[in-house]
């Protein structure tokens, strides 16, 4: 495994490369299944309840892409009853579904909950129509479920400028450091009971040894000082000689 040095130095490198951070490359990818609904089951089970209870945050997380003119931008500041009298250029302000603070600054709008398009592109928003009045006049209303179109990545988890998404993921990405922590000790556990059974093996080995070091002692204790002669060694063949025999005749 890898130490925790070298994990941050190649998270740098991969920054400098990319521009984007891993994590939250990992969270747009989990977005994507988020909204598609094509969970892994270990994203199922870490977030539970939560897919039944935040149901309209979890299950639809960003518009599509839509494309927006500058001739809508200027067709729409000249219609609108807000945007004229507020700002001094134009723009649209599109009324953002997210309850949470916005978490990026320099945008220009003036009100909660709002976003302000000044410049043309591919935008994530939803457009309806509102009648005025009694009239045949529509309203255009530009609507987005998460500012700048897509759930922002709290990578801390905090309180302020936070949203459901982030948070389920934060869940997940629990639900996998406790996995991990299982695999480490599963392994951890494995690891013991190789180094218990690898000592109790050596241990009865020793003692083996040790007894039969103490045997050896013990037999040589009891021979020593004796030199056997040519009569004593041709008496003790000839007596082994004798009992083979003696054998071989009770046999018959």
């Amino acid at each position: 495994m890898r130490s925790k040095a070298n994990r941050e130095k190649s998270k740098l490198k991969f920054w400098d490369r990319t521009g984007f951070d891993k994590q939250e490359i990992k969270f747009y990818g989990f977005v994507y299944r988020l909204h598609n609904n094509c969970l892994k089951e270990c994203e199922i089970k870490a977030l539970g309840y939560r897919l039944r209870d935040e149901n309209s945050w979890l299950k639809y997380c960003y518009d599509p892409l839509v494309y927006i003119s500058q001739e809508d931008i200027d067709r729409h500041f000249k219609n609108t009853i807000w945007e004229k009298n507020d700002y001094p250029f134009n723009c649209i302000e599109v009324w953002v579904s997210d309850p949470f603070a916005c978490p990026y600054t320099g945008h220009g709008a003036i009100r909660h909950n709002a976003w302000v398009i000044k410049k043309p592109g591919y935008y994530r928003v939803r457009v309806t129509f509102q009648q005025k009045g009694k009239s045949n006049t529509f309203r255009t209303i530009y609507k987005m479920k998460h500012y700048k179109g897509m759930p922002y990545f709290n990578r801390w988890n905090d309180r302020c400028h936070n949203n459901y998404v982030s948070r389920a993921f934060h869940t997940v990405l629990d639900h996998y450091r406790e996995i991990k922590k299982q695999i480490f000790a599963d392994r951890e556990a494995i690891e013991d009971r190789k180094r218990d059974t690898y000592y109790r093996l050596k241990y009865w080995r020793d003692i083996k040894n040790e007894l039969a070091r103490e045997k050896k002692e013990e037999r040589l204790k009891r021979v020593r000082g004796i030199v056997p002669t040519k009569e004593t060694t041709a008496f003790f063949q000839a007596l082994a000689v004798g009992s083979a025999i003696s054998r071989n005749d009770s046999s018959i």
